[in-house]
Order: C-alpha cells, then sequence, then structure tokens
C-alpha cells in the first residue's frame, strides 16, 4: 500500500478519534458544572462528536493525502511534517482570528475549546507517525520484483 495514503489515514484517524475525547474534556473543564461528570459526558457526547468529526474532516483526509504524496516525491520526511504543521496552524488559527477580532467574541476560551483540540490533535498526528521517505517505498517495490 502506498506510503503517503497509510501515512495519512494514521494522521486523520488519529484526528477523528482523539479530537472530540480532547473536545469535550475541555469544555467540561470550562464549564466546571459538579452535577455532570466528565465520563457521563463523555459516554453521551463522544459517538455524536466524532461521528461529525468524521463526515466533516473527509474532504481534509483527501487533500492531506494528496500533499504528503506529491511532497513525499521531492522532499524529505522532516521538511513534510514541517510544512504540514505549518499549514495546520495557519488553517486552524484563520478561523481562530476571524471569531476574535472580525465579530468581536469575548469569550476566549469557548473559541479555544473548538479550534484547539483539532489543531493541536492534527499537529500530534503529523509528528507521532512515522513517514517514510520516498526511497524506501521504491527499494520495498524493487525487491517485491526480484
Amino acid at each position: 500500500m502506498n506510503r503517503s495514503f497509510t501515512y495519512s489515514l494514521k494522521v486523520w484517524l488519529m484526528l477523528v478519534i482523539v479530537a472530540p475525547l480532547l473536545h469535550l474534556v475541555l469544555s467540561w473543564l470550562i464549564i466546571a458544572d459538579p452535577g455532570i461528570s466528565l465520563i457521563d459526558e463523555i459516554r453521551k457526547d463522544y459517538i455524536i462528536f466524532a461521528d461529525m468529526i468524521l463526515l466533516v474532516t473527509v474532504p481534509f483526509a483527501f487533500v492531506f493525502w494528496i500533499a504528503v504524496y506529491s511532497l513525499s516525491k521531492k522532499k524529505e520526511p522532516f521538511y513534510i511534517k514541517q510544512a504540514l504543521t505549518t499549514a495546520i496552524l495557519i488553517i486552524t488559527m484563520l478561523p481562530f482570528f476571524e471569531l476574535l477580532f472580525e465579530r468581536n467574541v469575548s469569550a476566549v476560551s469557548s473559541i479555544a475549546v473548538i479550534i484547539f483540540p483539532y489543531s493541536i490533535t492534527g499537529i500530534a498526528g503529523i509528528w507521532l507517525h512515522e513517514l517514510e521517505p520516498a526511497e524506501a517505498e521504491e527499494e520495498e517495490r524493487v525487491e517485491e520484483r526480484e
């Protein structure tokens, strides 16, 4: 299987699985309602959040895979990870600043709860999963032919 596809799939699945959990934990910490336990909140809302993120981020997964695939032909894995990290930071911070400054939203914490879990999880996924150089894939194809 194409290594760029496998890498992209791992990063995307980490985003789909972990980010909604972080979102719920941060929301629970900010609300701080002693009548609601964190476990009950996760049981009640995790599947809904994960399903929404799964559906909404399918286009992201495809674009991410194309970006990794095209960059891996020309660049080293470390450079690719830096470029992807920069792109995710820019993409996730633009809505944050737009909400913060243009609409005069005073509750920065409510905006942070929405945006930060997804950007942090995406960046963590980029750096935690190993992206092998394109040469490794070519060597594997040569070995399979022999």
